[in-house]
């Protein structure tokens, strides 16, 4: 039951885990992004359609667990989404949503404000079909995961159109509806190419530079990559959607670590919630809660300054923290 795990003078340790099912409140409802803000802030998108009520942003704070408020509401009109599927927090803390369904951007504010919103429906400049990732690169500029269309979109933050690569295919800078998007200091472009079962590192003018998550070696391979994050330190993380774990790679791409989950407490929501309800608190005292603990469809990544890893988990409704020491040097006995 490891809860660190140290590989090549690295340390990944278990810190945490926040949230319990539902559609509001101190709930999330099928994490599928993540931003953070200043003073601990935590943005946790979650999933819906136009038959849910759950679509909405979480503000909650990261430490103390402390729900602040919703942001966004179900539906197509001005502050609303239908049906998202990324989330980018930029510099001011204004939060960026892809809309899947209306095949647009929703801009916000920190505190909940409808700021605009920019996208139609099309193949062509501009335009969007299901939308996924969205990411900041380091010019402040939006990168945005055009899935159906099988191509990055890259975009001013009030919606300008900058350029795009990508068309669909298997070939190196082909997509097969592609999901998420990171983009690391030096601007290279890394998307989760789900139905190609990787993920690629492309320059921003779309130069194929790597191919993460194809390897001969087994535990490196990915299924259906949902998400992907890099660390300062060029680190690259993969939620793999389909063997359910993080997948973490050094820059050259060689295999680092597996990271599955090991969430043994509640999170402070959920442990409300139980002991408000003895019939459930004795349920659970009656069957093994190892399943619990493990990683669930990973679909959401997020990797800060300070190397906090979260993680969404789209079916355990919840977002496990950990972090990483990156010059871990184990303790050495003279006997």
């Amino acid at each position: 039951m490891p809860q660190t795990q140290v590989a090549k003078g690295r340390a990944f340790t278990y810190l945490d885990n926040l949230g319990r099912i539902g559609v509001s409140g101190t709930t999330f409802w099928h994490p599928v992004g993540l931003g953070r803000g200043q003073d601990d802030a935590l943005y946790v998108l979650n999933w819906g359609n136009e038959f849910s009520s759950s679509t909405r942003i979480t503000k909650c704070t990261l430490t103390t667990q402390e729900f602040i408020r919703d942001i966004g509401t179900t539906g197509d009109g001005d502050g609303e989404f239908l049906w998202p599927g990324g989330l980018a927090v930029d510099s001011q803390e204004n939060l960026y949503v892809t809309d899947q369904a209306a095949s647009k951007v929703v801009m916000f504010t920190k505190d909940g404000d409808f700021l605009g919103k920019w996208g139609v429906k099309g193949c062509g400049e501009g335009q969007f079909h299901m939308p996924t990732g969205i990411a900041l690169d380091p010019d402040g500029n939006l990168w945005v995961v055009d899935s159906r269309n099988h191509r990055v979109q890259r975009y001013t933050r009030d919606g300008q159109f900058l350029g795009q690569f990508g068309q669909g295919g298997s070939c190196e800078g082909c997509f097969d509806q592609p999901w998420g998007v990171a983009v690391d200091s030096e601007g290279s472009v890394y998307v989760a190419d789900w139905g190609n079962n990787r993920v690629q590192k492309l320059s921003p003018e779309g130069e194929h530079l790597a191919t993460f998550g194809q390897s001969a070696h087994r535990e490196a391979n990915v299924d259906h990559p949902s998400a992907v994050a890099v660390d300062a330190d060029g680190d690259v993380y993969v939620a793999d959607w389909g063997n359910e774990r993080v997948v973490v790679y050094e820059p050259d791409g060689t295999f680092l670590a597996s990271i599955i989950g090991d969430a043994i407490n509640l999170s402070r929501w959920a442990q409300d919630a139980v002991d408000a309800n003895p019939d459930l608190k004795k349920a659970r005292d009656r069957v093994d809660l190892e399943p619990e603990w493990r990683l669930r469809r990973p679909a959401a990544l997020h990797v800060g300054a300070d190397y906090k890893i979260l993680i969404g988990e789209a079916q355990h409704m919840r977002v496990q923290v950990y972090e990483k020491e990156p010059n871990f040097q184990e303790a050495q006995f003279n006997l």
